[in-house]
Formats: C-alpha cells, structure tokens, sequence
C-alpha cells in the first residue's frame, strides 16, 4: 500500500518566540504522554506483534538519540549514566529535561508506528549562535506489511511476523556498534550546539490526530537540508513488521 507523502513536524515550543537553544541547549516540547507498555509482546518466542514491533523500535530510539547526544559532546558527559541495552553498555542522560523530551517524542513515535503513520524520525544537530543545522541522523521507518495482511476489516487484525527476537536482537546490536563507530569519522563539533527531534508522518496526521494539532507544528522538509553534506549509510535491521534504516547526513567544512 501506498503510503502519504509525508510531513515534518516538531514539537511546538511552550513559549512563542523562543528558540529551544535559549533554554540552556534543551529542546522542550508541550506534549504530555501517558506511560507505554515497552514490553516486546510476543504472542510466542517467534511471533513479533505490531505492537512489539513498535516497543522494539522505541527503546532503539531511546538508546540510539541518547548515544548521539552524548558521543557529539552536545552536553557534558558526566550528565549521563552507563545502561546496558542488548548487551551493549550505553550512555543516557541523566537529566530530567533531557529524558522527558526524548521520551515523550519517541512515545508518540511508537503511537504512530501502531496507526502506520509515521514514515521518519530526525534527529538534528543544530548549532545555539546561528541555528543552523550541521549534523542530521534519520531514521526511516518501514511497514513490511499491507492493510490487507493485517486481516479483519480495515486490518483490524495486527500484523504479526515470526522472526526469532534473538536475530532481531542481533541486527540491533550491529547497527549500535556502528552508530558508536562514527565519532571516528564524524567531525568535530566546533561551535555549542543543542539537539532537537522532528517527525516525518503521514499528510492526514492531524485529521487523524487532532490532538497533534496543539502539540506539533508544521515544517517545510527543505528546512533540515544541509549544504555541502556527506552521507553515511549505516546497516538496517527489521522486526518483521517493520523496517527501520539509519543514516547519518553531516556536513563537511573543506570550503
């Protein structure tokens, strides 16, 4: 099934007129989630969920913009706590503003993931003095199935594959290592910068989901192009149910 063009949008700032950089580098959104189920989900040891598919993807998410954040030294690291994630030690912040941010955007991913209306997820590396973006992570994200493989009316019936969650697990793993390998690459960061998360959705969302309406605004995709970029494709990895690509865009400063 053909899916909507897609839009980006981010978080609405609480205060009109102000930048997220003015708030000491932390992007603050008014969105206000309940607490999701992160379990996997499975109906059986081989059986993936579309909703276990998407608690797979949120905690990549999470651990994924937390690693960034902390190997681009956007804040210091001693704001962040080691956690083991699939067997990986990770670095996550410690700071409330920071966690809340991450968590509410990443939870309104995993919403979008359940209604198929989510096609990207970007993380940009924006500079405070200029506001421009110099660095962007995206993460593509896939549905592996059609309306009509859920099953039921209007795929009422979730999608399911059966994928063992250990080779799920594996490909995760591979794709941590790699987003860890890039500070060998990447380019130093000479300017302060700060971080913010912008969602690529279906062009309906806010039919679909008013409440996004007093939550999101809408931003032209031009806006988070970068001059002069190289390109970095990392490995993807799957669920099954969805397929989630990742890469970096960085800017170079040969001229």
């Amino acid at each position: 099934m053909k899916i909507h063009p897609s839009q980006q949008l981010h978080p609405q700032l609480d205060a009109p007129g102000r930048s997220f950089a003015e708030k000491d580098s932390v992007s603050y959104s008014c969105l206000v989630l309940l607490p999701k189920d992160n379990s996997m989900t499975t109906s059986n040891d081989h059986s993936i969920t579309l909703q276990g598919s998407a608690a797979i993807i949120h905690e990549y998410l999470k651990y994924s913009i937390n690693s960034i954040i902390f190997q681009r030294g956007i804040y210091p690291s001693c704001d962040f706590l080691q956690e083991e994630y699939n067997g990986i030690p990770m670095m996550v912040s410690r700071d409330d503003r920071i966690k809340t941010y991450i968590d509410n955007m990443i939870g309104k991913v995993q919403d979008l993931i359940m209604k198929k209306m989510i096609t990207k997820v970007t993380v940009c590396i924006i500079t405070v003095a200029k506001q421009e973006i110099i660095e962007r992570w995206d993460f593509n994200i896939t549905p592996q199935y059609d309306d009509d493989d859920a099953g039921g009316e209007h795929g009422t019936v979730a999608p399911t594959a059966n994928k063992p969650l250990a080779k799920i697990q594996k490909e995760i793993r591979d794709v941590m290592r790699q987003i860890i390998a890039t500070i060998s690459f990447l380019p130093c960061l000479e300017e302060r910068c700060s971080f913010d998360i912008m969602l690529h959705t279906a062009s309906n969302v806010f039919e679909e989901m008013p409440v996004m309406c007093k939550d999101f605004l809408e931003e032209d995709i031009e806006s988070i192009e970068i001059a002069n970029a190289q390109t970095v494709q990392l490995k993807a990895f799957s669920t099954g149910v969805n397929q989630v690509d990742t890469k970096v865009v960085y800017r170079t400063f040969d001229g």
